[in-house]
């Protein structure tokens, strides 16, 4: 009986540490609560940055001059636009200023809306990562995915550089709200 018992704690103990691996690392990783709470402040900054067309907040929230902004096309969201532009490559790059710059040069209400945020950080160097909605007048204009890589600067949390996917609604469907 007791043997029996020795083989059934060892399954699932076993069952469990494999269990165990396929946790993501994000669920497991620890982050302080200061650096969690500088980060969220760096997503509200972001956020409220474009909806107030704020471009000296915006600006203060990057590392240096000129941040990269690269946004890659789904190959069903490229080949909409090839149908009417063979050459076109589904490649968006450009830098912080002029992503703000457009959103304050238009009339339109623009908002960028974030869901399933991730933050990872060692106290130095951190990510965010989540799933947006860009709207435009109050229509969604794209999803997809995003990633900031961030350096801490003193106190300080700054976009490094911002990567993201490109989805059009209308080819295919928002899966977020």
């Amino acid at each position: 009986m007791q043997a029996l018992s020795l083989k059934l704690t060892k399954k699932i103990l076993l069952a469990l540490f494999g269990l165990f691996l396929l946790i993501p690392e994000s669920l497991v990783a620890q982050i302080s609560e200061a650096d969690s709470i500088a980060m969220s402040k760096v997503i509200t900054d972001f956020k409220e940055s474009i909806t107030q067309k704020d471009s000296i907040r915006f600006d203060s929230l990057f590392f240096s001059e000129s941040v990269s902004f690269t946004g890659i096309m789904s190959k069903k969201t490229e080949w909409s636009i090839k149908k009417d532009y063979p050459d076109f490559q589904g490649i968006a790059v450009s830098n912080h200023k002029n992503f703000i710059n457009d959103i304050c040069k238009t009339p339109k209400k623009q908002e960028e809306r974030f869901y399933n945020i991730i933050l990872v950080s060692d106290a130095v160097i951190g990510a965010i990562s989540f799933d947006y909605a860009f709207y435009s007048d109050g229509k969604m204009f794209q999803w997809g995915k995003e990633k900031w890589n961030l350096a801490k600067d003193g106190e300080n949390w700054l976009i490094t550089d911002v990567v993201f996917s490109i989805h059009f609604p209308d080819i295919e469907p928002f899966p977020f709200e």
